[in-house]
């Protein structure tokens, strides 16, 4: 058999058995993101948001403040101000305890802490799982959700601390007025 013709049919035998190879299925991206726990719920919120956790750290109280406002830290001498997430956006505060911790958000040059039940870690869903979040037991987050994923049947809410910080809520950390002597 002459060396073309050997070419020629090892070209066709490629092409018909390649007819039987499944077509590699193309889906979104992988989304990745900070999985932690509020309010005895699982939420998520993108790795671009968040650029530190920090175990409790030491926190000096503001008098007059609201109590989802925990107070301000000494972060590498940046001042820290620390909020309690899920005082701010239900009104119960949580208990700080070993698996507390304070994601720091960074917005536009300014850093801010919230204070979670717990980090979960690093989560990994696929960006076209994502769905409107309706979950009525966590009504009050959805203000500040970008939607949900599900996993094993439970409820992964994604959660913008930037739009929690561009709302007017969060600059009122003063729950009085304080006079000057």
């Amino acid at each position: 058999m002459d060396p073309f013709e050997t070419l020629l049919d090892i070209e066709r035998n490629c092409k018909a058995y390649a007819a039987n190879i499944p077509s590699q299925i193309v889906t979104e991206r992988n989304w990745l993101g900070i999985g932690f726990r509020s309010s005895n719920f699982n939420f998520v919120c993108s790795m671009q948001e968040v650029s530190e956790v920090l175990t409790w750290p030491m926190v000096t109280e503001v008098p007059g403040a609201h109590p989802w406002f925990r107070g301000v830290a000494n972060l590498r001498s940046r001042i820290l101000p620390v909020t309690d997430l899920q005082g701010f956006v239900t009104g119960k505060a949580h208990k700080e305890n070993t698996f507390s911790r304070v994601l720091v958000v960074n917005d536009e040059g300014a850093s801010y802490g919230f204070s979670v039940e717990q980090v979960l870690g690093i989560e990994r869903f696929f960006g076209d799982e994502i769905k409107p979040a309706n979950f009525e037991e966590i009504n009050q987050y959805l203000l500040f959700s970008e939607g949900a994923f599900e996993r094993e049947h439970k409820p992964w809410v994604i959660l913008s601390f930037n739009s929690i910080i561009k709302s007017t809520e969060f600059y009122h950390v003063i729950t009085t007025k304080m006079e000057i002597a």
